[in-house]
């Protein structure tokens, strides 16, 4: 994704249109990003990520979920709020019309004193960065620094005196008279427009191709933002929708260049997220289904566990008939279906009675193991259904902080309740993944799981007595709890019943289109299965519903446009 020459014009005009004389209040770094805060939900967003980058509008939210996926903290962003953060914004401009955005900024120190620093963003691919510069533009700090063996035009060192990318050859957009037809056949040179706008511009009439040059020279009318595919996806705007490109709704170019900066900047970490809970899930999943398979044969040996037992009472009833120093003995036992010969392996060391001894002790032996085997089984199916949960949770998750406390999970798990290194044991102690969603015009509150510990905490911690406790028949899901603060009247209980449903369904591991079976019942009657996993329950006195994702996609659909 690329934000064109044409885009980085008009974020110039709005930051000074939205941003000038207000003053920086907060910064926030991480991986390949900055931010700087003028005041709640106004903050502007810095991307050099070379899949992602450029300048855009984020939200509070959005920058906690980065910051929750971030693994590191910049040296900039220390040089950002040392330098940067208490400052005004006195002035923005675009460098030789290219894809480099300067941000002034002065603080006062004193009566009549000022002090002036810049914040350098160079929007190029790759090549992006963001350098931070002092008096004389000598550079104080940058994301990238670039060594001069690197590159024989410039350095980007913190000492160096900052130099913009080499200049363009060509006309300014600026210079040109769209008048003269005859523009269109030198549009690839001029500077301030992207090749990919370019080409767009060429398949218009020339008269609607004058009209977009001269909007972009001074950008005086509302404008039309959008995404033109040309090798790859590039945010662009003009007067009117390009041939092939996607129109976006959007307010201003901060705005607009959301959909190509941030956003998928969040869903690649989320999806990276996703990816290594997915194999944690695996790796428990495998480590399960091998101590299953240990423990079902050390289970299934106990009738040679009760063959030990009779061939040692056979030897002490049969001692007489055993001669010293055999190494076996042909013995008669009689059972239900008479007599069977069994032949006895025997130790020639031992006489019968210590034979007989050797044999009741291996047999002590495995009762035990099959004991324990029998004892460990239940837990180990109820751990298979439970990561079947886990997995089908996961699917329908993309909240950061609720995959950063299911990773947590799984590695508190995988370390059997050690403390673990990091500061996620900090951030993540004590919180629970849970859902919650609220419909005052029916004076309901539904809750959901979001995995195994948020099942049981929802359930037995967050309801009450009288709540609805609603769980996809017969299909690894989310607990889910309904509560009404009054009675309802049937209809609105209907209503919300069936949402709640249609909860159950979505964060279940039903992925088809039709119809599921859901139960529900007062949450009185659900129990904890003793012994077994987090989320095990049982429960009776249930109805039963039919249901499917339907209401709940369109309430999440309502959500993210919001």
């Amino acid at each position: 994704m690329a934000l064109g020459p044409e885009l980085i014009f008009a974020q110039a005009a709005d930051i000074t249109r939205e941003f000038k004389e207000h003053r920086v209040r907060r910064a926030n770094a991480g991986n390949s990003w900055a931010s700087i805060t003028f005041s709640r939900d106004r903050t502007i967003f810095f991307s050099w990520d070379p899949e992602f980058y450029g300048i855009c509008r984020v939200s509070d939210s959005e920058i906690r979920e980065l910051e929750g996926s971030s693994t590191l903290r910049p040296p900039l962003l220390d040089a950002i709020r040392a330098h940067i953060a208490g400052a005004d914004l006195s002035g923005v401009s675009q460098l030789n019309r290219d894809r480099v955005l300067k941000l002034e900024f002065r603080r006062t120190i004193g009566a009549g004193f000022f002090q002036t620093r810049c914040l350098v963003c160079e929007v190029c691919g790759r090549y992006s960065n963001i350098i931070v510069t002092g008096e004389g533009g000598r550079i104080i700090e940058a994301a990238k620094h670039i060594l001069p063996e690197k590159n024989r035009y410039r350095a980007i060192i913190p000492g160096h005196v900052y130099s913009a990318p080499p200049e363009l050859d060509g006309i300014s957009i600026d210079d040109i008279d769209a008048r003269d037809g005859g523009f269109l056949r030198d549009i690839a040179k001029f500077r301030g427009i992207g090749r990919p706008f370019g080409e767009a511009v060429k398949k218009l009439p020339p008269g609607d191709a004058a009209k977009a040059i001269d909007f972009l020279k001074k950008i005086d009318a509302k404008p039309c933002y959008q995404i033109y595919p040309y090798d790859g996806n590039y945010v662009t705007l003009s007067p009117e929708l390009l041939p092939g490109a996607r129109a976006l709704v959007s307010a201003d170019s901060l705005s607009a260049a959301r959909e190509t900066v941030v956003i998928p900047l969040i869903r690649r970490r989320i999806e990276a997220c996703k990816k290594k809970i997915s194999s944690m899930l695996d790796a428990a999943e495998r480590a399960n289904e091998k101590r299953t398979g240990e423990y079902a044969v050390l289970s299934a040996g106990a009738g040679e566990a009760e063959q030990l037992k009779r061939d040692g009472r056979l030897i002490l009833a049969e001692a007489h008939a055993i001669r010293r120093r055999a190494e076996f003995a042909t013995l008669t036992e009689w059972t239900d279906a008479g007599p069977e010969e069994r032949k006895i392996r025997l130790d020639p060391e031992k006489n019968a009675a210590g034979n007989a001894e050797a044999l009741f002790a291996k047999y002590r032996k495995k009762k035990s193991a099959v004991a324990m085997a029998d004892a460990m089984l239940p837990n180990l199916y109820q751990k298979r259904y439970e990561l079947k949960e886990q997995r089908a949770l996961l699917e329908r998750n993309n909240d950061w902080n609720t995959l950063s406390m299911m990773r947590y999970e799984l590695e508190r798990q995988a370390h059997k309740g050690r403390k673990t290194e990091g500061t996620r044991e900090n951030f993540h102690a004590g919180k629970v993944p849970h859902g919650r969603a609220e419909f005052p015009d029916d004076g309901a509150v539904i809750f959901w799981g979001l995995s195994a510990r948020g099942n049981r905490y929802v359930t037995f911690r967050l309801s009450k007595a009288d709540d609805i406790w609603l769980h996809a028949q017969n299909i690894p899901g989310a607990h889910v709890v309904l509560r009404f603060g009054a009675k309802p009247d049937e209809k609105t209980f209907e209503r919300i019943i069936q949402t709640a449903a249609s909860c159950a369904v979505f964060y279940s591991g039903y992925r088809g289109s039709g119809n599921i079976r859901v139960d529900y019942t007062e949450r009185r009657h659900v129990r904890a299965i003793q012994g077994a996993g987090a989320a095990s329950v049982t429960y009776k006195e249930f109805r039963t519903i039919m249901a499917d994702t339907s209401l709940w996609d369109q309430r999440e659909s309502r959500r993210e446009n919001l």
